[in-house]
This record gives C-alpha cells, sequence and structure tokens, in this order.
C-alpha cells in the first residue's frame, strides 16, 4: 500500500482525526509564502506544533521558492536565499518534519555544460554547508523538479549533491507540463531517487494542478510498479471529500 500524504496551504485544512484514521501524512504548505516568513512564522509554528501533537505520520514541509536561488552569481540573491533555506530547515527542526521540500531552480535554457557542471557543484557546496550548520535535523531534503524539459538535469543534482538524506520530489504536474521526455522516462531515469511525488495533473498549456483520473492513478501505478519504486504520494490539488478521494487512490 502506498505511503499518502495530502498538501495543505492551511492550517485550518489539516483535520487530524481523518487523518489518524485514513493513516495518511500531511505536506505543509503555509511556509512557501514570503509574508508569512518575515512575520507571523513563529507563532504560526506553535500552532502547527499544537494541532500535530499526537501525529505520528508521515509529516513534510515545502520550502519557499519565489525568486530564490542560492547558488545565483549575485551576491545579494545567494545570501537572501540562504537566509530563507536557513529559517525554513530550522522551521523543520522545529515541527521535527520527515520531509522538506525545495524546488531545484534548474534553468533548462541553460546549455552550456561547464555552467551546467559548475552549477552542480555549487549546489553541492550549499547543501553541504548549510546541513551542517542546521544541526540536529533528523529528515530528508527532497529537490523538486521544476522547469526541466528532461530528468537529467536533476539525476545530475542529486548524484553530485551525493548526500544519503538529500532525494529527488518528482512533481508530476511538471514533468508534464516542461518536459520533452515522457512521465515513464522520467521515473526510469530518476528511479531509486525518487523518494517523493507531488502528484496532479494539467493539460499541458499551464500548472493547473488537476484531479488525476483514475486512468491517470492507473498510469502512475503501473510505472512505478514497473521500475519497483514504493514513494509516498503527495496529494497536490484541490479536495472535496478527503476520505473519498484517499479511497480511490488506493483502490483504482
Amino acid at each position: 500500500m502506498y505511503n499518502i500524504v495530502n498538501c495543505i496551504s492551511n492550517i485550518h485544512d489539516f483535520n487530524k482525526p481523518i487523518y489518524i484514521q485514513q493513516g495518511i501524512g500531511v505536506e505543509i504548505q503555509d511556509f512557501i509564502k514570503p509574508d508569512l516568513l518575515d512575520k507571523g512564522w513563529e507563532e504560526r509554528v506553535e500552532e502547527y506544533k499544537s494541532a500535530l501533537d499526537g501525529f505520528s505520520n508521515t509529516l513534510s514541509l515545502h520550502g519557499p521558492f519565489l525568486d530564490l536561488k542560492p547558488v545565483s552569481p549575485d551576491k545579494k540573491i545567494r545570501q537572501a536565499s540562504y537566509e530563507r533555506y536557513i529559517l525554513t530547515l530550522n522551521i523543520g527542526k522545529k515541527l521535527d518534519v520527515d520531509y522538506i521540500i525545495f524546488h531545484s531552480q534548474i534553468s533548462p535554457w541553460i546549455k552550456d555544460p561547464n555552467i551546467k557542471e559548475l552549477t552542480n557543484r555549487l549546489n553541492k557546496e550549499f547543501w553541504h554547508l548549510i546541513l551542517k550548520e542546521v544541526v540536529d535535523y533528523k529528515g530528508k531534503i527532497l529537490i523538486e523538479n521544476i522547469f526541466e524539459d528532461n530528468p537529467n538535469f536533476i539525476k545530475d543534482l542529486v548524484d553530485t549533491i551525493n548526500l544519503p538524506n538529500v532525494k529527488v520530489c518528482l512533481d508530476i504536474g511538471h514533468a508534464l507540463l516542461e518536459s520533452k521526455d515522457d512521465l515513464e522516462n522520467w521515473i526510469k531515469v530518476l528511479k531509486e531517487r525518487i523518494e517523493y511525488i507531488h502528484f496532479h495533473w494539467n493539460g499541458g498549456a499551464y500548472d493547473e494542478h488537476h484531479r488525476p483520473s483514475n486512468e491517470n492513478i492507473a498510469f502512475l501505478k503501473r510505472l512505478l510498479d514497473k521500475y519497483s519504486i514504493n514513494p509516498i504520494i503527495a496529494l497536490e490539488y484541490d479536495i472535496d471529500n478527503l476520505n473519498d478521494e484517499i479511497k480511490r487512490i488506493r483502490n483504482t
């Protein structure tokens, strides 16, 4: 049985008894918002700590991503990115989350192999440094594809970082939208690096975060079975009835 997580962007969307009854986890997405990270994050952390008391299912935290680039050549952008990442890691430590998700920030339009190699090497230096600074965080970092048009970009990045606690969050919607490769090739190439999946669908025009159809669900399950991987499945779309949706995901 797949480990399922539901993504929420507001603490009031978390109904602990239902999550416990269904045996599912939660991905907190409040802290992607710059305004909250500027003011009010401490109070929100305390609210979550209270709401999560006694909750032992999978717990994830989505980090900020807007206009951030931790290996930017502009030192002010690097510093701003560093501060956001450090704060998110410390929030994750306070909430004792299992996973923290950050976008890769990879630009697929940069074709120069030397620049790609340099970018990956700088990312390695960044992650080795920042994870040493945030001591006692026991969870894993997940790097999520965003603009990449093929899986080799994120494969090379994660392989270069080369840390056992840095894995891939494969965002299905982003892969469908941006990719020249089909979804099977993403899973074939990334395979055991995929720890976690953001599951949503789109029509190829923009990042719509549509509810996957039964056919979409069955297709993804066939691919995961084919390549013998069992990642966490995070539902990243609007859900009207959580009980019914979990049943649909599990039984399709």
